[in-house]
């Protein structure tokens, strides 16, 4: 037969590993949005636009050909 007390043990440990883990991944997730958010407040930066515009520029001359 089990013994109650081992059992409510494992089950005690197992639910305390998961609010552990579960407090882990929200602050992982808050320090993630966190991060994007201050990329995206950013804003490209002008040399990648302008690699943009000329990227453009050679599509349209090559089109044209």
């Amino acid at each position: 037969m089990k013994n109650p007390s081992k059992t409510t043990d494992r089950n005690n440990s197992r639910k305390s590993a998961g609010l552990q883990s579960d407090k882990s991944n929200a602050l992982i997730a808050a320090k993630l949005r966190g991060y994007y958010d201050s990329i995206v407040d950013e804003g490209t930066p002008d040399h990648f636009l302008d690699l943009l515009e000329r990227l453009d520029a050679a599509e349209q001359e090559s089109m044209k050909k």
